[in-house]
Order: structure tokens, then C-alpha cells, then sequence
């Protein structure tokens, strides 16, 4: 193991180490610890094939016009349906999302080309047309109805896939709370697991603040 170092290290001064810009999951499974607030930490939610469109449909009051979905597919917005592997049997995805599924960051919730499949979505026939019915021409907003409807789209995802978790954010503080507070029998394991929870449906709440 070699060091260097490039300050001057004085007696008794504290060495401290930096671990990257690393999401929680990789602090726990590498390092055995969750940050709160992570800046770099990221949610993963399921492929947008596997939305639930009649919710989004009936939240954005009409049906979503037959095709659209195969432009997405072959646009490369919708997700993979398996997971591939390259030689050495490894993932082919390095980012622990092999299926492509849809990335909220803590920096800039829910990844922007989603937005842009969903105005592909919720488009009305004359935008399409409009646009060349080119998926590439939704990069940016078209219209601010258009765009309310992406957005509520994308925020109707969110909270569907909050409200699949067994507990709460607000439930889940109060459990940590709980067991920090006790002084025998909690392993540390159990309070990473809730701690964990935590921040991964805050940043679910804060994708969804962003979205107005």
C-alpha cells in the first residue's frame, strides 16, 4: 500500500480520506454506512415500459395516441425486457441499472429524456405532426399544456411508486428514531436498512417538488 500526500501532515493532525461521489448504495455496500443528504445519491425506478400508461392516462384525461410507445422503443427511451451480459458474465450496464431503468438524482431528479418521452406521451396529433413525429423534436418544451402533462405523468410515477413501499418517509423517521434509541438489541444492520429507506424516499419527495 503506498500514500502520497500533498499538504503538510503536522502531529497529531486528523488524516482523513475522501470516498468519491459515491450514491448510498455504494457507501453501504462498499464502506458499511449511509450519508444523510447525499448530494451524489440516485433512486432507480423501473423502466418506463413498466409504468403503469392507464394511470397516466386517466391522470392526463385521454388515451395516449396508438404508436407512440414504438417510437419511444426505438428511440431507446422505454428500458430493456432483459438483462444482457458482456464476456466476462458481467452486466453490461457498470451503474447497477442493467435494465435501464429511470434515474432520479438527488442534483437534478428525474432524468430529463424521461421527460421527453412523456411529451412524446401525452403529445396531441397536431404537435406530433408538428414536430415531424421525431422523438429527438421533444428534447425541449412545446407547449405549457404539453408540458403540464408530462410532468404530472412524470409526478403521478413517483408517488405510485412511493406509495408501493411498506412504510412512509414520515414512518420510517420515526422508526429510526426508535431504534436509536434503544440501548440493547438492535444490530447496527437494522438501523442502515431504515436509514437507507430514508434517504431513498427523500429523494422520491424532492423529484417530486421539482416537478412543481
Amino acid at each position: 500500500l503506498a500514500t502520497t500526500q500533498d499538504v503538510e501532515a503536522t502531529p497529531r493532525r486528523e488524516v482523513i480520506i475522501s470516498y468519491g461521489d459515491r450514491s448510498n448504495d455504494q457507501l453501504l455496500q462498499y464502506y458499511g454506512f449511509v450519508e444523510s443528504n447525499n448530494p451524489n445519491d440516485v433512486y432507480v425506478m423501473p423502466p418506463l415500459r413498466s409504468w403503469d400508461i392507464g394511470a397516466l392516462e386517466e391522470a392526463c384525461g385521454g388515451s395516449f395516441a396508438a404508436g407512440r410507445l414504438s417510437k419511444l422503443e426505438n428511440a431507446g427511451l422505454l428500458g430493456k425486457t432483459t438483462v444482457t451480459t458482456n464476456s466476462d458474465g458481467d452486466d453490461d450496464e457498470s451503474n447497477g441499472n442493467p435494465l435501464g431503468g429511470v434515474v432520479l438524482t438527488r442534483a437534478e431528479g428525474i432524468d430529463l429524456a424521461v421527460i421527453q418521452a412523456l411529451r412524446v406521451l401525452v403529445a396531441t396529433d397536431e404537435e406530433w405532426m408538428e414536430r415531424s413525429e421525431a422523438v429527438g423534436n421533444f428534447a425541449t418544451e412545446i407547449s405549457p399544456e404539453n408540458e403540464r402533462k408530462a410532468r404530472l405523468a412524470a409526478k403521478i410515477a413517483i408517488e405510485m411508486e412511493l406509495s408501493s413501499k411498506p412504510t412512509t418517509l414520515q414512518e420510517d423517521e420515526i422508526i429510526l428514531k426508535q431504534l436509536q434509541a434503544k440501548k440493547n438489541g438492535v444490530e447496527p444492520e437494522e438501523i442502515l436498512a431504515v436509514a437507507f429507506r430514508i434517504e431513498k424516499k427523500k429523494i422520491l419527495k424532492e423529484a417530486l417538488n421539482r416537478l412543481g
